[in-house]
């Protein structure tokens, strides 16, 4: 690329020109212009390139933050579904414990007999919470299954 000249180089009024001067100077103005007709599409070029970048860079951004928030929203419900487990579970062993308790307290006033019965639903209670959580659990294993896909389809590694 050639070097453009400043504007200083060439006369303001060119009507004191010889024809030669102004045959060179307009020669020389005419490779400015194309130097910088040049540098300009270069420039567009680039800029128009930049720009198609930056819209596959926001796609992909976005696309990662969907995941990432489709990830995020499934282990919300997980933790919702664990927390709910958890709870049921301590709920059916404290009225197993309670039951259990209140059967040794009746047995040994010979009224264990009422009791007994309390006891058998406790742990009926208790085998019926216990079977709903295996099936919650195989829930929680599907949906991180789910989740690790997700994971590993944002950047190819898990996290």
């Amino acid at each position: 690329m050639t070097e453009l000249l400043s504007t200083g180089h060439f006369p303001i009024d060119p009507v004191d020109l010889e024809r030669t001067d102004l045959d060179r100077i307009y020669s020389e103005l005419r490779s400015s212009y194309k130097s910088v007709m040049i540098s300009r599409g270069v420039y567009r070029s680039k800029a128009s390139q930049n720009r198609e970048a930056m819209q596959v860079l926001e796609q992909k951004i976005r696309a990662i933050a969907e995941r990432e928030a489709s990830v995020r929203q499934e282990a919300y419900e997980m933790l919702e579904i664990v927390t709910t487990v958890v709870g049921q579970l301590e709920d059916a062993g404290d009225e197993l414990v309670n039951e259990f308790g209140a059967y040794q307290l009746g047995r040994r006033s010979y009224s264990g007999g009422a009791f007994i019965g309390r006891l058998i639903k406790a742990v009926t209670s208790f085998i019926r919470r216990w079977t709903q959580t295996k099936q919650q659990l195989t829930a929680i294993v599907e949906k991180q299954n789910s989740v690790q896909m997700k994971l590993e389809g944002t950047d190819g590694t898990t996290r």
